[in-house]
């Protein structure tokens, strides 16, 4: 599996952010203070929860396996809520999900205010800006 995910990340990657589109160098805003202030306050963990109900929300519709110590499949809830709540308390970490039958990558950071996701079919990118919008949040293809 850590194949598969090395190779998925070679791959289209869309990002489910809460800023509608990538920040240019070139913007004269304040994006580093942002970031700095969000992934420092209370307000991250508001921000994270969101992007739960997300997963949640894709787990209904997708077989999904993640990896925490080992890899899970078909995680229950709880198992998802306690590995992102380990990784806000501990301010590090990684959760990646892998979307077996979509041949997709799905991963959640601690020191990032978005989620990426890599490989997701037409069907899935729809459920996703459909999942994301309720939440003030936005989706939009990567350049990298």
């Amino acid at each position: 599996m850590v194949n598969k995910i090395d190779e998925l990340l070679e791959k289209p990657c869309y990002v489910i952010d809460f800023l509608p589109k990538r920040v240019s160098k070139t913007d004269d805003g304040q994006f580093f203070d942002i970031e700095y202030y969000l992934l420092n306050s209370d307000r991250h963990n508001k921000i994270a929860e969101k992007f739960k109900n997300i997963i949640f929300k894709l787990m209904c519709y997708y077989h999904i396996s993640i990896l925490t110590n080992d890899w899970i499949d078909r995680p229950k809830p709880e198992v998802i809520d306690d590995a992102i709540n380990k990784i806000m308390n501990c301010r590090s970490g990684t959760l990646n999900i892998i979307f077996p039958e979509e041949n997709a990558l799905l991963i959640f950071e601690w020191d990032c205010l978005n989620l990426s996701i890599y490989n997701p079919p037409e069907n899935m990118i729809e459920i996703m800006e459909e999942s994301a919008s309720p939440e003030g949040l936005f989706l939009w293809q990567s350049e990298d």
